[in-house]
């Protein structure tokens, strides 16, 4: 029986407008919406490697009221070796605040977290915490944390207690931003205790934060293959989607600019089919234009295919411009895409494109491009054609969005041909797009 899929999807664009109707404002007054996008040269939890030692890509959204009660989420791929464990997503809840000590802030924080791998349920953590920061001196920020697990789900009660600082150095040093911290993980359920720390660099260029820090425990019992917790370098690149790193965008040359996304979604769908055996996936892309209609960047997911995979890691080059037709813009695209997958290049493979965009009438944006595998890496030469149509309503239906596609991949490795097809509709609440998909 053919399966069909309905996709759900939350997605931030660093470069999307606002566009907030009277009802968002006052469903979100009050409220203050954040988003970040990382990828990262593994993920690392509490000194040990959670991918297994390979690239992550991570996504957070945040929502935080005046008050100062916050819910937020946060996703990332992961990595254990024992099959389908491709995505940890953690939720939380809690209320921050600041106390008056003399005109020192004091800031607390308390709060619950959960830690849901959707599909192994088996490795699900539910956590309160408590932490408490200040800043004594200008530049310098102290902040300590201690996390109870609750012991549910017949879980043991492990407890972790972690002391950070951070110091941003003068404008003479480049105003980089020197990081420390150590933790200690008391571990109930039979695994050894440890310590862990970190040392590191960071520093904000073109609206990117980029963060070089060494990592390490004094454990091998990582419950893994033994090197999780060894000494590492972990190389970071990162963006606060409407955050203050956006600020040092003036840092480019001319003409040149910089933008980000993340999206959290039931399913990586990718011409049709799931890259993900029907499991949610996060997402991130990292962009850099030039004026003259020049682009490079990078986009990443966690992928899941049964085998030792965990994400997939593209970056692509090329030229977009506009054609002015009679007063009606049309726009081409033309690149170079290569899909990597770092813990098995057997699937590695590249494209070369070209996309048309029009928009005939208003509100209407017509879209056609066409994808073909250049053959290399021992790769036959497919080809993929896409077609999509999006109408956005308006007043006429509170400001939705219909998405439509229709694509055909003609695949030459002995693979049968198909047609795919999506239908969808999304609206802007506030900063975040929500979209659901046929």
């Amino acid at each position: 029986m053919k399966k069909t899929k309905l996709a759900v999807a939350i997605g931030l664009l660093a470069t999307a407008p606002l566009s907030i109707a009277a009802e968002v404002d006052d469903l979100l007054s009050g409220w203050t919406q954040g988003a970040s996008v990382a990828l990262s040269s593994e993920y690392n939890w509490r000194g040990i490697s959670q991918s297994n030692e390979d690239a992550a890509i991570s996504g957070q959204f945040d929502l935080t009221h005046d008050s100062g009660v916050y819910v937020g989420a946060w996703a990332s791929n992961t990595e254990y070796g024992d099959g389908r464990n491709s995505i940890e997503i953690d939720a939380w809840i809690g209320f921050s605040n600041e106390i008056d000590l003399g005109g020192l802030g004091l800031t607390y924080d308390i709060g619950f977290l959960h830690y849901e791998f959707p599909a192994v349920s088996a490795y699900n953590i539910d956590e309160v915490y408590f932490g408490l920061a200040i800043a004594p001196i200008e530049n310098l920020n102290l902040s300590a944390y201690y996390y109870q697990d609750l012991g549910i789900e017949n879980k043991f009660a492990n407890n972790y207690a972690d002391v950070s600082a951070d110091y941003t150095l003068p404008d003479w040093a480049w105003g980089a931003t020197i990081l420390g911290h150590i933790g200690h993980y008391d571990r109930q359920a039979g695994s050894s205790d440890y310590w862990d720390w970190k040392v590191g660099i960071a520093k904000d260029i073109g609206g990117f934060n980029f963060e070089v820090a060494y990592i390490d425990t004094d454990t091998t019992d990582d419950g893994g293959n033994g090197s999780n917790s060894d000494s590492r370098v972990v190389v970071t690149v990162s963006r606060e989607l409407n955050g203050s790193s956006a600020d040092s965008q003036n840092m480019l040359p001319d003409g040149f600019s910089t933008s980000a996304s993340v999206a959290l979604t039931t399913d990586y769908i990718y011409r049709g089919i799931s890259q993900t055996m029907n499991d949610a996936a996060i997402q991130g892309s990292f962009d850099i234009e030039h004026e003259s209609g020049l682009y490079v960047g990078a986009w990443a997911s966690n992928v899941e295919f049964g085998g030792s995979e965990n994400a997939e890691i593209d970056a692509y080059a090329g030229f977009k411009n506009e054609i002015d037709l009679a007063g009606t813009g049309l726009s081409y695209d033309i690149g170079w895409l290569h899909y990597e997958y770092p813990s098995n290049s057997s699937l590695n493979y590249n494209e070369i494109y070209f996309g048309l965009g029009v928009s005939p009438v208003e509100n209407l944006d017509l879209g056609i491009i066409y994808f073909h595998d250049v053959g290399v890496e021992n790769k036959v030469g497919n080809y993929y054609v896409d077609m999509s149509a999006g109408y956005a309503l308006g007043d006429l239906l509170w400001d939705t969005n219909i998405v439509t596609h229709l694509g055909h991949f003609d695949r030459q490795a002995g693979a049968s041909d198909y047609w795919d097809w999506k239908i969808g509709i999304n609206k802007d609440f506030g900063d975040f797009n929500f979209e659901v998909a046929y």
